[in-house]
């Protein structure tokens, strides 16, 4: 759930996988594609939308990309998904099929993960213990 810059809207992302806005403090539906995409959002946390289409890799299933979130500076994008990646993307990220610029991948091993750097087509993997705070 995000609120706009100007706390006029709320956006939510349903169980059937729908990006929904919402005026407030009216709570009316807002379809307007036009408006919506005029609106501004203090965060975002939804893998749905336009301006994430990039996120879904060529044969992801709707439920593959489980969280997504917007940094502060409204530059960079993080998404979580069912296997154990975590990736860094431009923001917006409105082009299909975009590589990630970061990737972390959990292993089996609770000691170890591996992190993957992934710069254009260059890749390079490194296995690093985990920090014990």
């Amino acid at each position: 759930m995000d609120f706009s810059a100007d706390s006029s809207y709320l956006q939510v992302s349903t169980g059937s996988y729908k990006r929904q806005v919402y005026e407030v403090p009216s709570g009316k539906q807002l379809v307007d594609q036009a408006v919506i995409d005029r609106i501004t959002w203090a965060t975002w946390t939804s893998v749905l939308g336009d301006e994430v289409i990039g996120i879904w890799s060529r044969h992801a299933e709707k439920a593959d990309v489980n969280c997504a979130c917007v940094s502060h500076s409204g530059i960079n994008l993080v998404t979580g998904d069912d296997f154990g990646m975590v990736k860094l993307f431009d923001f917006p990220c409105p082009e299909k099929f975009v590589r990630t610029c970061f990737c972390i991948v959990t292993t089996k091993s609770a000691v170890d993960i591996m992190v993957l750097y992934c710069f254009s087509r260059r890749c390079m993997m490194e296995m690093s213990p985990i920090l014990n705070l």
